[in-house]
């Protein structure tokens, strides 16, 4: 498994969550989820993390973590390290119970936040475990209600100063029963999360700051992380560009060679993400293997043309203005 992308500063926010390995159940017992809740109490105490939001499900877990100290590797190691030793204890088993390393969402406190937390929170209602989030025992939702002593360790206040209602509790209680938001389901819908929940600006301040080893070493991380542009406008962008029609750059005419064409083809394979079927409807293919024998012709040029490679560096400078 390839190791996930971590971005860590201080005072991040992360939504983190692990599963068992093979989906098992990493919580058999109230004794395990007590035992979890414990460890996450005492790297609250021992690496200075703030736990916001909670859930704990029969094979995995979510939680809300905010890092004042850039942390978050550190406690993560030490909470899935410890609870893995006592489980196995406790069943009298061996080998690793979560399916690998844990991941990590960075999120935008200004703009996610909230949606993040009632994602949480709202895990129960969704696996219909429970018709109301706060009546799911292993979750911290139920600590939301002011009528309800919370742990020491759990940090609420955060959360429900984003309510504009007067009564922030039953603001958030409102806010819970409006389900989740569209933009929310769609970031979480996909296969593969990337690995920051935010605005553009904020991505890609973060995405800025990587140097090109860590780029390398988690490009598909990176990849899917970035905000990459369409098909249509990377088309629209290369005809601006090369002065020519969009007809002229999708459409090829056998015999006649279209360098233009070629290199749509390969912009749009090597800066989108949009997968092959797409990019061949667009320029009209009848297989994949056009597209990947354009952009493997595009490749071989560039070690050899450098009016080519500086035409693309353009280009792609035009294409993410």
């Amino acid at each position: 498994m390839p190791r996930p992308l971590r971005l860590e500063y201080q005072d991040a926010w992360y939504h983190v969550m692990n599963r068992g390995a093979g989906y098992q159940e990493i919580f058999k017992t109230k004794k395990h989820r007590e035992m979890f809740l414990d460890l996450l109490s005492d790297a609250s105490s021992l690496f200075g993390i703030k736990i916001h939001a909670y859930c704990l499900m029969d094979n995995h877990y979510h939680l809300l973590i905010n890092t004042p100290r850039a942390n978050l590797a550190q406690a993560m190691r030490n909470i899935n390290g410890l609870y893995t030793q006592r489980f196995n204890r406790s069943v009298k088993r061996d080998g690793p119970l979560f399916r690998g390393r844990y991941k990590a969402i960075v999120v935008d406190r200004d703009a996610y936040l909230l949606q993040v937390s009632r994602y949480i929170h709202l895990n129960p209602v969704v696996a219909k475990l429970r018709k109301l989030p706060d009546h799911y025992q292993w979750s911290s939702c139920q600590y939301y209600h002011p009528k309800k002593d919370k742990p020491t360790w759990l940090q609420i206040d955060a959360i429900l100063s984003m309510i504009s209602n007067q009564n922030k509790s039953a603001g958030y209680a409102v806010y819970l029963k409006e389900g989740l938001d569209p933009q929310t389901k769609l970031f979480y819908k996909k296969e593969n999360t990337p690995a920051i929940f935010g605005s553009k600006k904020f991505k890609d301040k973060l995405l800025h700051e990587l140097n090109d080893y860590k780029i390398q070493s988690h490009k598909a991380d990176y990849n899917r992380t970035r905000e990459l542009p369409s098909v249509s406008h990377i088309n629209r962008s290369c005809a601006i560009f090369f002065k020519i029609s969009e007809d002229e750059l999708c459409y090829g005419k056998r015999g006649v060679k279209n360098d233009f064409r070629k290199i749509g083809m390969y912009a749009c394979r090597i800066w989108s993400s949009e997968k092959l079927s797409k990019i061949a409807t667009v320029y009209h293919c009848n297989s994949h293997g056009n597209i990947a024998n354009a952009v493997t012709e595009i490749k071989q040029r560039l070690l050899k043309e450098k009016n080519l490679s500086v035409t693309l560096q353009k280009l792609k400078a035009f294409v993410f203005n």
